[in-house]
């Protein structure tokens, strides 16, 4: 397996509960994304948690520089790049940082597992 960044969003309603989303593309209209280069990535989006969660999963290559894409990647993400989201064209009022994880195969001499 690649190595890969999976990011999770939820838009909480008034109710203060994870409102449903009808599928994937519904899911996206709904959320941001204009702030994140995704040039020459396949970023996979899906639904978990009863199609309360819009998963947002970013493979890399399982090399070096597919490592090192990885790190440039997450670290604009969590320091540079803000996602938003909305319902019926109203800003929700929520948290969309994303977790400080990676997903990775391996730990080489000199890397950090965010995962620890």
């Amino acid at each position: 397996m690649a190595n890969v960044l999976r990011y999770t969003y939820q838009i909480i309603g008034a109710d203060s509960s994870a409102i449903t989303f009808d599928d994937v593309d519904a899911a996206k209209g709904m959320m941001d994304f204009s702030e994140w280069d995704l040039t020459g990535l396949s970023p996979v989006y899906s639904l978990e948690d009863s199609d309360t969660t819009l998963v947002v999963t970013i493979p890399f290559a399982n090399t070096a520089d597919g490592r090192t894409a990885q790190d440039a990647f997450h670290n604009n993400m969590k320091d540079t790049w803000t996602t938003t989201g909305s319902i019926d064209g109203s800003t929700i009022n929520h948290d969309f940082a994303p977790s400080n994880k990676f997903t990775v195969t391996s730990i080489k001499d000199g890397e950090v597992d965010l995962n620890a």
